[in-house]
Formats: C-alpha cells, sequence, structure tokens
C-alpha cells in the first residue's frame, strides 16, 4: 500500500513538472515569436528565417496558436516580397490548422489576409467569398477592429467593379462603427482607416489630416513599411486635390523606402504614383520610365490592378505625345487585363472542377495499383509463374524499346506538322483580330449613326410636324405668325445642318476621309457662308461681319474648308442673343493664315473647353433660339483641320462670348 502510494506521488509530481516545462516552453516560443514580428519590416531575412525555425518548433511541440501566428506572419512577408502563391499557401495550412482545432477567431484573420491576396492580384469574385466568410465571424463575434478593415476592403473592391452603391453601404458601415467605438481601436490602424474612409467621402482635407498622424506615428514607432504605405496615401491624396508637385515629394519619399525593403506591392504603388503624377505634370519622359519599372514588378507578382493601371497610364501618356499606335497597344492590354478581372469566378469553378477530376483520376490510379499490388503477391507464391512473368516481361520489354523508337520518330514529324500549323494559325489570328477591330469600328459607327437619327433628326421632325399641324388647325389665330416662323425656320435650318454634318461624319467613317487640297481665297468662301446663313442671322436680329483679307489664300481641301466655316459661323449665330454680333478675322502667321470666328454670345465654361471637340464627351448644347445640335461639328471641324495640316482651339469666357480659331497653310 506505501509503495503504491510512492509510485501515485512519482507520477503526480512527474506530470506537474512536464506541465511546467510545457508551460516554459510555450513561453519561450512566444518570445521568439514576437521578436520575429519585431524584425519583419526591419530585417525581412532574419525574421524569416526566425519565424520558421518557430513554425518548426511548435509543430513538434504542438503549440496550435503559435503555428497559426507563424503561418500568418510569414504569408505577410512573402506578400510583401510579391510572392503571392507562397502567400496563399502559408494561409492556406493556417487555415486548415484553425478548422481541425475550432480555431474561429484566428481562421477569419487568415480568411481576412487570404482575401487580401486575391483583391490584390484582382482575383474580386474569390477575395470577395473569403471576405464574407471573415466579416460573418466578426460581426457575430462584435470583433471591431476586424469588422472596420473589411468594411473597408469590400468598399475598396466593390468600388473597383463599379458597385458603387454596394461601395458606398460598406464605407457608411465603417463610419458608423467608428464614431461607435473609436475608443477600442488601434491609434495607427484608426488613423489610416480613417483616411480611406474620408478620401473616398472626396473630403481630401480630412483625409490628408489623418494620414498625416499615422505617418507620424509610424515614424515614432520605427515602422518603415507603414510610412511607406502612407506616404503613397498621401500621395493619391495630393493628386486628388491637383496639387501634384506635392505628391511627387511623396511618392518619391515611398520609393526611397520601398526599394530597399524589398516589399514589392509598395514598390509598384509608389512607382505608379510617381508616374501619374509626372503625367499630369506633362513630364512624359519620366512617367514613361516609373510605368515600366512598375509593369515589370507588377507582371512579376501577379499584380493585376496595378498592372492595369500601368497599362492605362501609358496608353494616355501615348495619346498625349501623339503616338496611337502605342497609345492603342496599351490600351488593348489593359482591356484584356480587365476582362480577366471579371472572369476571375469562371476560372475558379473552372479549377475546382479540374481538381475534382484529377483528384478521382488519382483515387482511381489507388486503386488500380491496390489490385497489382495483390496480383504481384498471388504470383510470386508460385515459382513456374513467377518464371512465366520473367519471360513475359522480357518480351514486352523488347516490344516497348521498339514502340519507344517508333513513337519517338512519329512524335517528331507530329512536331514539325504542329509547329507549321502553329505559324498558319498565327497568321489567320493576326487577320481575324484586323477584321474583328474593323467590325467593331463600323459597329460604333452604326450605333452612333442610328441614334442621332432616332433622337435628334426624329426630334426635329418632330417639331417641325408640330407647327405645322399647329397652323394647318381651322381654329388657330395666326396672332404671333412672325415669332411661328422663326421657329419653323430654325427647326428647318438645325434639321439641315444635323443632315449635312451626319452624312459627311457617316461618310468619312464608313468609307475613309480623301483630302484634295487646291488653293482657296478665304474672304470669298467666308463670303458665300455669310450669305448661305443670312437668313439664320436675321430671324435672330444678329449681325454678321465678314473681315478677312481678300488676299489670303490657303491651301487645303475645298469642301471640308467650307463645311469648318460654316459650321463655325453657325454655332456662333446659335450660342448669340438677339441683338449679337459674329465677325470673321483673317491673320497671316509665317507659313500660315489664321480664321478667328468671334461672337458676343454666352460663352463656353472652363469644364466643357477640354471635350468640346471629342464625340463622345461633347454633348450638344440648346442654343440661345433652342436650336439643337449633334454633337458632331465641332468633332468634324477638329478632325477636318488636322486632316488639312492645320490646328483648331477656342478661347471663351461665360456670358462673354467665344472666339474659334483656325490655322490652315497658306497658298
Amino acid at each position: 500500500m506505501c509503495k503504491r502510494f510512492y509510485l501515485f506521488l512519482f507520477f503526480m509530481l512527474s506530470l506537474w513538472l512536464s506541465q511546467v516545462q510545457a508551460q516554459k516552453d510555450s513561453s519561450n516560443l512566444q518570445v521568439q515569436l514576437n521578436a520575429a514580428k519585431a524584425k519583419l519590416y526591419v530585417n525581412p531575412v532574419q525574421a524569416q528565417q526566425q519565424l520558421e525555425q518557430v513554425l518548426e518548433l511548435a509543430k513538434n511541440r504542438n503549440e496550435v496558436s503559435v503555428q497559426t501566428e507563424a503561418f500568418k506572419q510569414l504569408a505577410n512577408l512573402a506578400m510583401s516580397f510579391g510572392k503571392f502563391a507562397i502567400a496563399h499557401d502559408y494561409l492556406t495550412k493556417g487555415i486548415l490548422l484553425c478548422e481541425s482545432n475550432d480555431m474561429q477567431t484566428q481562421k477569419a484573420d487568415l480568411k481576412y489576409a487570404d482575401a487580401s491576396i486575391f483583391h490584390a492580384q484582382g482575383n474580386f469574385a474569390i477575395a470577395l467569398e473569403n471576405y464574407l466568410d471573415a466579416l460573418r465571424f466578426y460581426e457575430a463575434h462584435s470583433n471591431a477592429v476586424g469588422s472596420l478593415n473589411t468594411y473597408v476592403a469590400l468598399a475598396d473592391l466593390f468600388s473597383r467593379t463599379n458597385n458603387f452603391s454596394k461601395a458606398i453601404e460598406y464605407n457608411l458601415k465603417a463610419l458608423k462603427l467608428f464614431e461607435q467605438k473609436n475608443d477600442r481601436f488601434r491609434q495607427v490602424n484608426l488613423f489610416e482607416q480613417l483616411g480611406a474612409i474620408y478620401g473616398r467621402q472626396k473630403q481630401y482635407k480630412k483625409a490628408g489630416d489623418f494620414y498625416l498622424k499615422a505617418l507620424s506615428a509610424y515614424k515614432e514607432m520605427g515602422n518603415q513599411a507603414g510610412q511607406t504605405a502612407t506616404l503613397i496615401n498621401l500621395g493619391n491624396n495630393a493628386i486628388a486635390i491637383g496639387s501634384n508637385q506635392t505628391a511627387i515629394g511623396f511618392f518619391s519619399n515611398a520609393n526611397a523606402l520601398a526599394g530597399p525593403l524589398k516589399i514589392v506591392p509598395l514598390e509598384v504603388r509608389s512607382l505608379i504614383g510617381l508616374a501619374n503624377a509626372h503625367a499630369l505634370l506633362k513630364d512624359y519622359e519620366a512617367a514613361n520610365n516609373e510605368y515600366r519599372k512598375a509593369i515589370a514588378l507588377a507582371k512579376k507578382a501577379g499584380m493585376k490592378i496595378e498592372l492595369d493601371e500601368a497599362y492605362e497610364g501609358l496608353a494616355e501618356v501615348y495619346k498625349s505625345l501623339k503616338n496611337p499606335g502605342a497609345s492603342k497597344a496599351f490600351r488593348s492590354l489593359s482591356s484584356e487585363i480587365k476582362d480577366s478581372l471579371f472572369n476571375d469566378s469562371i476560372m475558379r469553378k473552372t479549377a475546382d472542377l479540374q481538381l475534382l477530376y484529377e483528384t478521382e483520376k488519382k483515387q482511381a490510379q489507388i486503386e488500380i495499383f491496390k489490385q497489382t499490388d495483390l496480383l504481384k503477391e498471388l504470383d510470386l507464391k508460385q515459382t513456374k509463374q513467377v518464371k512465366n512473368f520473367f519471360i513475359v516481361l522480357s518480351g514486352l520489354l523488347v516490344l516497348l524499346i521498339f514502340v519507344f523508337v517508333f513513337f519517338i520518330s512519329q512524335n517528331r514529324r507530329i512536331n514539325a506538322q504542329l509547329k507549321k500549323g502553329m505559324q498558319e494559325l498565327e497568321v489567320k489570328n493576326t487577320e481575324v483580330e484586323k477584321q474583328k477591330e474593323q467590325l467593331t469600328q463600323l459597329n460604333q459607327v452604326k450605333d452612333r449613326f442610328f441614334s442621332i437619327i432616332s433622337h435628334d433628326l426624329r426630334n426635329n421632325l418632330t417639331t417641325m410636324k408640330l407647327y405645322f399641324d399647329l397652323v394647318s388647325n381651322p381654329e388657330y389665330k395666326a396672332e404671333s405668325q412672325s415669332k411661328l416662323g422663326k421657329e419653323v425656320a430654325g427647326s428647318v435650318q438645325n434639321t439641315i445642318d444635323l443632315l449635312e454634318n451626319l452624312l459627311v461624319w457617316a461618310s468619312g467613317q464608313l468609307k475613309g476621309l480623301t483630302v484634295a487640297p487646291q488653293k482657296i481665297n478665304l474672304h470669298k468662301l467666308a463670303s458665300e457662308n455669310c450669305d448661305m446663313l443670312h437668313s439664320m442671322a436675321v430671324q435672330k436680329n444678329i449681325s454678321i461681319q465678314n473681315d478677312t483679307d481678300e488676299d489670303a489664300f490657303i491651301f487645303a481641301d475645298l469642301n471640308m474648308v467650307n463645311l469648318i466655316i460654316r459650321n463655325l459661323i453657325s454655332n456662333a449665330l446659335k450660342f448669340t442673343n438677339e441683338g449679337g454680333s459674329v465677325s470673321i478675322l483673317s491673320q497671316e502667321e509665317d507659313a500660315f493664315h489664321q480664321i478667328i470666328v468671334i461672337d458676343n454670345g454666352v460663352g463656353i465654361g472652363k469644364e466643357k473647353i477640354d471635350t468640346l471637340f471629342t464625340a463622345h464627351a461633347n454633348v450638344s448644347t440648346q442654343g440661345t433660339g433652342n436650336e439643337k445640335g449633334t454633337g458632331l461639328g465641332l468633332m468634324l471641324c477638329k478632325e477636318f483641320v488636322e486632316k488639312n495640316g492645320g490646328e483648331i482651339w477656342v478661347e471663351s469666357e461665360e456670358n462673354k462670348g467665344s472666339s474659334f480659331y483656325v490655322r490652315f497653310p497658306k497658298a
């Protein structure tokens, strides 16, 4: 009895000592883990080594929580290096570990981190699924920090996918959560998220203030990665308010920090920010270099969103440099990435089906191998069958050699045929792409053509019909016959202008424009157009003065110049009030003659001048006499002027009139 007691006492003592040792080991592992986390953005290489050591020790000691945190921090490091696949692998292992040990809080955090990877790569469908999985837990357990981070991430995701109603909904949720729980969040996280929220609300002053607070906090902590991210946010905020030079300073500082840290996402974002700012300042050479550096890094890391932004930026740079070929090429690359971003859900389903198929296939192979092993065991028990097996095997080997040699020769022949076929296919693909581009252009012409016919032309004809119905009504009393006549004449003139511009534009789009330059007398051509539009001027009591030089001759296409002058004079009459004046002047400048059409009408706002000559952006505006247009006139003027080697621009001030300048080569 006494011996049993001592044995029991010894067992309990051993158990207690093992528990004490386990607690010490666990505490030691936590210390090592914290030390590694402190070096994440100071010495990332050493931090990775320490995290891998901690992970191995935690596995040996079955410390699940430490393993989970180590997986998360290793994933953060991999993400900072742009190695998203490795980061996803770490997080997947951590999620599986959490599921097997019912660690729901840690699982939600890892799901959120995994979603941010897919978000950064443009896989929005998978990112959304993981964000919502994390958010279900955060909201159910009142996890304010997790909910805020997820709300802000979801707002950005829906904004990028053009679902602005959802983006606003999650922004408002984030803002409401801050207002209710602001004392519970970490200070730096609070400043960053508030900056993002106010930025999306376009309250850039508040956003900048919070970003500056976050930057100050990161400097005090010595966290260079946090400083870099905040400097990028400050740069984007500065661009939003038009302070491009200030933005360059922020992005330059961010790039200087991101380079030595080797944090690829931050380096890419800082380069794109620099390029955007330089492009806005028209420093296209610098913007070009920075976009290309960003593209190289983004391609390697698989960052589709940033890659799309860089391609789009280069397209705009080359457009500004008047290199339409390069602009179109980069625009196509951007379009391809956009297409892939919105097909990720299908790709994901396809990948899942493929994975299921391969799993079933491997399972079938395993069953075959099991049956083969069983047969081999039975064959080994019979000596005679073993001998026969080797004889048959030898014959099969000889046959296999012959088959192998035959297939090698066949494979070479097939490869040669495939190579030839691929070359032919590439040629055909090129032809198909050209045809596709032509069909797309023709389809756009058709859509625009029918849109104008179905809307503007029908409106004008309907208006004239109403006028005529009114006049033909027996009960109509012609108390304001003069005013009605003006309105009918104006509607007819609008219809004529519309049809002429529409037919010229459609013909040019479908058949192409042929320029036939000749010597043209500007004064004579201006007089003819003034006479043609005289009735329109008389209806509004507007004086037209032709002050062009009688000896001014230009070398250009007569029909095109005629349309340009007619459109400019017609527009001047439309947007000049009754009793106003329109003047046509000419000036001689070196190798050019300059035509100026001046009116004292309603003028043009600054925000509209930039899009005045653009077909897709310029919306037709009613004149002072309710005249209507198509938005095609000035677009045709610009196209025809440039076809003839000239320039066109406008100077205007609201309520003070407009001056349209056109420059042509001398004859």
